[in-house]
């Protein structure tokens, strides 16, 4: 955990080539699994605050969810329950910080895109990781990480240290689901 106590997880739904998108507007629920859906919902709702980038909060703006949003393009609270930041300055303690007044952060989600990834390996603030391999594959794409070596989805997180805690098949057509710590 960070000094602040806020604990993050990153959920991420996978092609089985290790992309997370076919480019920056393509929403995952055009191609993931209802078993999926679900899971991230799960998550969702289970989480204080939900933080990515500005592409993936516009592929699914939510105007009442608690959101952190990375930009260098805007600052400040463009929504009671939505904080804009440029997290080139910032630390995972400083996100928790800014928000403790609405709702503290004790259990933040991550949620994308690639950049927002590196922001939280880069801070060795990845906790935990809800990783959703769909059986699906993209010609061309968004990494999980910026400098993702290899395709295999399991390999992108076990190469850097997170180990397996459970593994699940979640349908007949074979999307996977594997929870990992760091």
């Amino acid at each position: 955990m960070d000094q602040s106590g806020a604990h993050f997880t990153l959920t991420v739904a996978t092609s089985r080539n290790g992309l997370i998108a076919r480019a920056t507007d393509d929403a995952p629920q055009t191609w993931a699994s209802p078993e999926e859906q679900a899971l991230f919902f799960r998550d969702v709702e289970a989480a204080d605050w939900a933080i990515m980038g500005r592409n993936t909060h516009l592929a699914a703006d939510k105007p009442t969810r608690r959101r952190i949003i990375f930009s260098s393009r805007t600052n400040g609270w463009q929504r009671p329950t939505q904080l804009w930041r440029d997290p080139t300055a910032l630390t995972p303690d400083d996100l928790a910080q800014q928000v403790k007044h609405l709702r503290p952060l004790q259990n933040g989600l991550i949620l994308g895109g690639t950049r927002v990834h590196d922001w939280f390996l880069k801070h060795n603030a990845i906790h935990r990781v809800h990783l959703t391999i769909e059986p699906v594959t993209f010609v061309n794409g968004l990494p999980v990480f910026t400098d993702q070596s290899g395709s295999d989805p399991l390999s992108i997180f076990t190469d850097r240290g997170f180990r397996v805690l459970s593994q699940t098949m979640l349908n007949d057509t074979g999307t996977q689901y594997f929870e990992l710590a760091s």
